[in-house]
């Protein structure tokens, strides 16, 4: 009985080491999508300001883009916003739509959709959303250590509730969040317009050391919403 069991067992290895081949040379032939989808967050046609997110490390996609039709495949393509907002993702051409992510973004979840058909390019696409909280009117400085950033802040949904304003920075241009090298928060703004400062004279010599890897320094100013773990920003300024 046991050799009966063997001789099973190896049958259905031998099996399944002739099928697999198959299997992956059909889908090794499948042609890459080159058909290109761009566009931007925006909000009433302003640019958004966001957390990079061109990894799946921590599923950190915001946006979903379904394929409708016949011949089409269960699912969705998980799509990445750059730090100003803007995304691109390849497809193949046939009629689409993009939807939000549940529970990512500084903005009001909706169900909310934009739909169009590719063919070879769908550029400039506008993904129209409702922040919790608005940045504007940013302006800075920087002098003799100290940097000085004045902003307007517009409360756009009135049950958001503000937790903090933070200046973020970092030695690349990529700064937010996750890439800073330093962060200071500030719990007392309200919205309207608002000055804030940051003196580097003050930080720890380890802080200052985290600052000086690569010679450059930027700034961007962050606006974190009460139960929501995304952020909206500023543009991101070079100090140095």
């Amino acid at each position: 009985m046991a050799i009966r069991s063997i001789f099973k067992a190896i049958f259905v290895l031998l099996l399944i080491t002739v099928l697999l081949p198959g299997c992956s040379t059909e889908i090794d032939n499948w042609d890459y999508p080159r058909s290109i989808v761009s566009g931007r967050f925006v909000y009433k046609g302003q640019p958004m300001q966001l957390m990079s997110t061109a990894s799946d490390a921590t599923g950190s996609n915001m946006l979903q883009l379904h394929q409708t039709g016949g011949d089409w495949i269960q699912g969705f393509v998980k799509v990445f916003a750059k730090e100003d907002g803007t995304f691109t993702v390849n497809a193949f051409d046939g009629d689409y739509y993009l939807t939000l992510t549940p529970g990512r973004g500084p903005w009001q979840p909706n169900m909310d959709t934009v739909r169009f058909s590719l063919n070879g390019e769908k550029r400039d696409l506008a993904f129209e959303v409702t922040p919790y909280f608005w940045i504007s009117d940013f302006k800075d400085s920087f002098a003799d250590s100290t940097l000085t950033a004045t902003f307007k802040l517009e409360q756009i949904v009135a049950s958001a509730e503000l937790e903090r304003i933070v200046v973020e920075l970092g030695t690349t241009a990529i700064v937010d969040n996750l890439s800073k090298a330093y962060e200071k928060s500030f719990t007392t703004i309200t919205p309207g317009t608002n000055t804030v400062t940051l003196n580097l004279k003050e930080l720890s010599v380890v802080e200052k050391a985290n600052l000086q890897r690569t010679g450059h320094l930027f700034a961007r100013i962050g606006v974190k919403t009460a139960g929501v773990s995304d952020m909206i920003y500023s543009e991101t300024v070079k100090l140095q």
